[in-house]
């Protein structure tokens, strides 16, 4: 039964790690989601705060750059990240009270 619940404990804890959870949102200032049925499509969830960090804006500079990087280092996209044509209106940013997230796509080289 012990060994059991360690093996639990273990498994949340790991699940905790996931680039795609609520806790590395919240430790790292970002999520990444892939997009169910586009191989190349990415859902890149921010943290109001680390978005604040960034000047406020989804299509400013440094908040593209910011989640060209951070894919970059999980190995997806390396040849850059474009984001959907609707994140310039903002018709398919989705927003809560914790984060901002942006759809974009990998750049084929």
């Amino acid at each position: 039964m012990i060994r059991r619940l360690r093996l639990v404990g273990l498994a949340l804890l790991l699940g905790s790690c996931a680039v795609g959870s609520n806790w590395y949102l919240m430790d790292s200032g970002y999520s990444i989601n892939p997009i169910d049925g586009d191989a190349q499509g990415y859902a890149v969830e921010v943290h109001v705060n680390q978005l604040k960090q960034l000047g406020g804006d989804v299509n400013s500079a440094e908040a593209r750059l910011f989640i060209a990087e951070r894919l970059k280092w999980h190995g997806v996209c390396p040849a850059g990240w474009q984001p959907l044509p609707c994140v310039q209106d903002g018709s398919c940013i989705q927003r809560t009270r914790r984060s901002v997230t942006v759809t974009g796509r990998c750049v084929t080289p």
